[in-house]
């Protein structure tokens, strides 16, 4: 089917939405989708909504139809074939001219049989997750016809490592720098930790353990919570437990400005995550001079991080995250030198706008593939998919019947190793 030239920019994005969602991907998503929308661009955004998220459509669903983006939303079936074909009878509705999947399987595999039909569309690797890396070697090839865009050099270093048939760019996360930024203060001296309170990748067992041994060290110290999950309950209880409630709070999920208030009465920011991409509360903590104390792991952090210029580097040890908070608290000369140095590496690498400025430029690059190309993709075909052929099993696991969690004594256990790990190595050290 020919298919007429100069078409308009159509950019279509598929997430999840769930209760009290602060997740870094989302708050990337709706930033760059209410960008394009104010640029004139037409945008829809089509939500797969979890069975406890199908009662009421968030708030901010009628926030994003005000501006003018285009919101559809769908449940979640009962296995990924279901939701791809649900995923391509929005594609075939709407027909974008750019399609922008996130995080759920079945929109890649639709991205995936779309592409295969001349639809451009862009595979955003987020996070080094073992998630991604079986998205990435499922529709990644040169066959799916993706453009691969990574978050940090280091997704983009590990994504060559792995072979993948095509090159990948490196857009980074982008935030906007507070005119004026947080000061130096002893008493009180405040810490926060902002996302999902989670024992996967977050590792909030290992956050709470440390604040706990901070605040006891030092009564100047205030800790504050902001964000929800499943361990929350379980955070709280353990700082009830150590009697600290007044000093270690919890807000629960926070709207942007908020957050950004909190982050300039705070002087330190603690992440103890077992991966991450490009952390976007931290980026937004380091624009607002806040300094991070952040777990030493292969991800972007590094990028971010420069021990003892631009924050502090730690293990997975609570005892030393602990001690590096103390250490901050205690020395202003340090915590000035790293605070003005964080602000003005995101300043200079990640703004808002730098960001904007790439993905703007390589969406019109993808569209002007759509207007070049000989005929028209829609309708996709929805009686083969054929890039459900196989894909990697790990993209089946959203549709199991959740088991009951056995993560967080898994974790302690590791928790308690890593700690003795380097009480030995302090020992070793001193006896040489």
């Amino acid at each position: 089917m020919q298919r007429s030239t100069g078409s308009a920019l159509r950019v279509a994005f598929a997430h999840y939405s769930q209760p009290n969602d602060i997740s870094g991907v989302t708050t990337w998503v709706l930033g760059m989708a209410k960008r394009l929308s104010a640029d004139g661009v037409s945008v829809a955004i089509h939500f797969w909504m979890a069975p406890d998220g199908q009662d009421q459509e968030p708030d901010f669903f009628q926030e994003l139809r005000h501006q003018g983006i285009h919101v559809s939303t769908a449940p979640r079936r009962a296995n990924l074939k279901a939701d791809v074909l649900e995923t391509l009878g929005f594609l075939n509705q709407w027909q974008p001219t750019v399609f922008l999947p996130q995080c759920i399987s079945a929109h890649y595999a639709a991205a995936a049989q779309g592409g295969y039909q001349g639809l451009p569309w862009a595979l955003t690797l987020h996070s080094d997750d073992p998630a991604y890396w079986a998205t990435a070697k499922s529709f990644g090839g040169s066959r799916h016809r993706s453009s691969l865009v990574c978050v940090s050099h280091h997704i983009r270093d590990e994504f060559n490592r792995r072979r993948i048939d095509r090159p990948a760019s490196v857009i980074p996360y982008g935030v906007t720098v507070p005119v004026t930024p947080t000061e130096f203060r002893t008493d009180p001296f405040r810490v926060v930790f902002s996302g999902r309170i989670w024992e996967h990748q977050k590792r909030a067992s290992l956050v709470i353990q440390a604040l706990i041994k901070a605040c006891r060290a030092r009564d100047s110290i205030r800790a504050t919570l902001i964000g929800d999950g499943y361990a929350r309950a379980s955070c709280e209880r353990q700082v009830a437990e150590a009697g600290l409630c007044e000093a270690i709070t919890f807000t629960g999920p926070l709207a942007a400005d908020q957050v950004q208030a909190r982050l300039l009465e705070s002087q330190a920011i603690l992440l103890m995550s077992d991966f991450e991409g490009l952390p976007i509360a931290l980026l937004e903590a380091m624009a607002a001079g806040v300094v991070p104390v952040v777990r030493r792991i292969p991800s972007g952090i590094p990028e971010l991080v420069d021990h003892e210029r631009t924050g502090l580097l730690v293990s997975e040890d609570p005892e030393e995250a602990a001690r590096a908070l103390l250490r901050l608290a205690d020395d202003p000369d340090l915590w000035q030198r790293c605070s003005k140095a964080a602000r003005g590496l995101v300043a200079q690498h990640y703004s808002a706008d730098g960001s904007y400025k790439q993905w703007r430029h390589l969406l019109e690059e993808l569209d002007r593939q759509f207007d070049d190309a000989p005929t028209n993709p829609y309708p996709i075909n929805c009686r083969r998919i054929v890039s459900l052929r196989r894909i990697d099993r790990k993209l089946h696991l959203q549709y199991r019947t959740p088991t009951k969690r056995t993560t967080t004594l898994r974790q302690s256990l590791r928790t308690r190793i890593a700690q003795i790990k380097h009480r030995i190595k302090r020992l070793l050290n001193r006896h040489p």
